[in-house]
């Protein structure tokens, strides 16, 4: 017997080839467990869908949103309903965060221009609002008969004149002080100060907005460096007749507006999403509500997605159970190898 062979039973083996062969069976161990190691990582351990928050921010500015899912919404001005116009905000982010008890939502857009006084005529403030409805898919009309939506309105001018946020252009001289005929009436929108900064509304279309008797809705605004950024705030439970259901399982439709005061925007001219947003009351997360006109494409896509995930799956399923992968894979680089260096 060579000392170059090894014999086992009546097979011979050449030490020299199996050494050879041992050690890029080893080095092809490491790179299939390597291999795995990386599939596993890309397919299931990349970013976690975004669930709730600890604490539900009030403030726009608050770390909660930096790691809240983000989505733009394009705008376009207002012409369902005189007065027609707006339309000089062309898109706004929106994002949203919940827990157990909270919702918020934060929209941020571009405007160069702070408008937030209102004491002379022409003078128009920045504003933003959300409507929204649970249940059914409300006309984007502000609502309809039988099927009210809920309005969150905040106004610049309300959280940063330096005038009377009422507008003292509305008052009328008296022989002995000024009168403020609004704020004698109690109009929510002519008060001399603010606490709160959010409006809570109720609509059945254009029209028919109404103030709500319950004032649930916070809401504080800030300027970024290139113009708004806005957080609208409320707890799950609301006793008002039309507000917002925040219930589990509830399916719940958004869609944004903004007005540029600089621009003349006020009223019915504003910049306005004509698609509505769905909301996942469990966790937050926004996504774009199907329409009948593209139910076609959304089946499509739902089927794209659908054969993704299931490769995602199986190449999921396969990367954590390659034990069987493992040893063909080293036995076959170890017969190969041995036989190309056997002489």
């Amino acid at each position: 017997m060579s000392s170059r062979s090894l014999e086992i039973g009546s097979v011979s083996i050449d030490r020299s080839a199996a050494r050879y062969a041992t050690k890029l069976a080893v080095i092809v161990l490491c790179l299939v467990l390597i291999a795995q190691i990386a599939v596993v990582a890309i397919f299931t351990g990349g970013p976690l869908p975004f669930t709730s928050v600890n604490t539900v921010p009030a403030e726009p500015d608050a770390a909660a949103w930096d790691d809240a899912s983000t989505k733009t919404v394009s705008l376009d001005k207002q012409q369902m309903a005189r007065p027609h116009g707006g339309g000089s905000v062309d898109n706004v982010t929106v994002q949203a965060v919940t827990n157990d008890t909270h919702v918020a939502f934060r929209m941020e857009w571009e405007d160069p221009t702070a408008d937030t006084e209102i004491n002379e005529p022409d003078a128009y403030s920045d504003a933003a609002a959300i409507m929204l409805r649970s249940g059914s898919e409300p006309p984007v009309a502000m609502g309809a008969a039988g099927e009210p939506v809920n309005i969150w309105y905040w106004r610049s001018s309300w959280q940063h004149s330096d005038a009377d946020p009422g507008g003292d252009m509305y008052s009328y001289p008296h022989p002995d002080n000024e009168t403020k005929p609004g704020e004698a009436a109690g109009n929510p929108l002519s008060q001399s100060s603010f606490n709160r900064y959010g409006q809570n509304y109720y609509a059945t279309g254009y029209g028919s907005l109404t103030n709500a008797e319950t004032q649930p809705v916070a809401a504080n605004g800030e300027r970024t460096e290139d113009g708004w950024a806005v957080a609208f705030q409320r707890e799950h439970e609301a006793s008002g007749e039309h507000d917002a259901s925040f219930e589990e399982g509830e399916q719940m439709y958004l869609t944004y507006a903004v007005w540029n005061g600089s621009a003349g925007e006020a009223n019915g001219e504003k910049s306005l999403s004509y698609q509505f947003l769905t909301l996942d009351t469990d966790d937050g997360t926004l996504s774009a509500a199907d329409s009948d006109d593209d139910s076609a494409d959304a089946e499509r896509n739902d089927g794209i997605v659908a054969s993704a995930m299931a490769s995602a799956s199986w190449l999921a399923g396969a990367a954590t159970n390659w034990p069987a992968a493992i040893v063909l894979a080293t036995v076959a680089a170890w017969l190969v190898s041995y036989w190309r260096a056997k002489p």
